[in-house]
């Protein structure tokens, strides 16, 4: 919970900072950098954490086959969404749509 109170603090000054700053643009290079290092940053510390955690480092081959199965479920699923609705907008098709007559 502690841990939680010092988040919602560094966070609410970053809020208070930003709002109150007029010094950066908002496509300003330096604030851009410094973004970029600070989720760079936030991502090694999450890693560094996610790898200290033996629970976790043990239980990796399982998360990333549960990963793998529910990409593929979720790209079939919209696959299969998106020819349904592509069939019941098209409409029902005549037999000689498309072909051109001969005569």
């Amino acid at each position: 919970m502690k841990i939680m109170i010092i988040y919602l603090c560094i966070m609410g000054a970053g809020i208070a900072l930003g709002y109150r700053s007029d010094g950066f643009s908002s496509k300003s290079a330096t604030r851009s950098r410094f973004q970029t290092v600070c989720l760079l940053v936030i991502l090694f510390l999450l890693g560094h954490q996610l790898g200290a955690n033996e629970e976790v480092a043990a239980s990796v081959g399982t998360m990333g086959l549960t990963g793998l199965c529910l990409g593929i479920a979720s790209m079939a699923g919209s696959f299969l969404v998106v020819w349904l609705l592509r069939r019941a907008l098209e409409g029902p098709k005549s037999p000689h749509s498309g072909e051109e007559d001969a005569r």
